[in-house]
């Protein structure tokens, strides 16, 4: 199924749907970087695309801390 990007910020996030499923998309890593997806609620998303600040807040937490939402992606 193909993702469609809703909203994006360069090297910063990508907010994408694929499906019914919503994928926060975000760079992380230094010298070797890798795209981590973290899937947010409905809710979530329709409220970062009315204030994308708080999707920057979101990554900004992804991208100090990716381990912490890496174990989540792996408990789903």
């Amino acid at each position: 199924m193909e993702k469609i990007i809703l909203d994006e910020k360069s090297w910063r996030y990508k907010l994408c749907r694929q499906g019914e499923q919503y994928i926060l998309s975000v760079p992380c890593g230094g010298a070797a970087l890798y795209e981590l997806d973290i899937p947010v609620d409905q809710a979530t998303a329709e409220a970062g695309l009315h204030d994308p600040a708080l999707l920057e807040l979101l990554a900004t937490s992804v991208q100090q801390d990716p381990a912490a939402y890496l174990a989540i992606n792996r408990s789903h």
